[in-house]
């Protein structure tokens, strides 16, 4: 089963030590990443429950997500007007 979560709900998870993004409308929970992404966790940080597609797709091949990310994929993006 697929979980769905709202912008306002990744919003939530902010800090070092419960930390969402979102990229390409997936959302990632990247909090045990932070200490071992190669560009540092503070980069991350700065997008941190926000949508970080913009800066992901300047910085990385597409095929970082299919090779890492899936690890740290834990839903979609709820598009859906309530």
């Amino acid at each position: 089963m697929k979980s769905y979560f709202t912008l306002e709900e990744v919003r939530k998870h902010n800090e070092k030590e419960d930390c969402w993004i979102i990229i390409k409308n997936m959302i990632y929970n990247v909090t045990e990443f932070l200490s071992i992404h190669p560009g540092g966790g503070s980069i991350i940080m700065t997008v941190a429950g926000e949508d970080a597609t913009e800066y992901f797709n300047e910085l990385h091949r597409a095929e970082i997500l299919e090779e890492i990310g899936q690890k740290y994929m834990i839903g979609e993006l709820s598009l859906a007007k309530l």
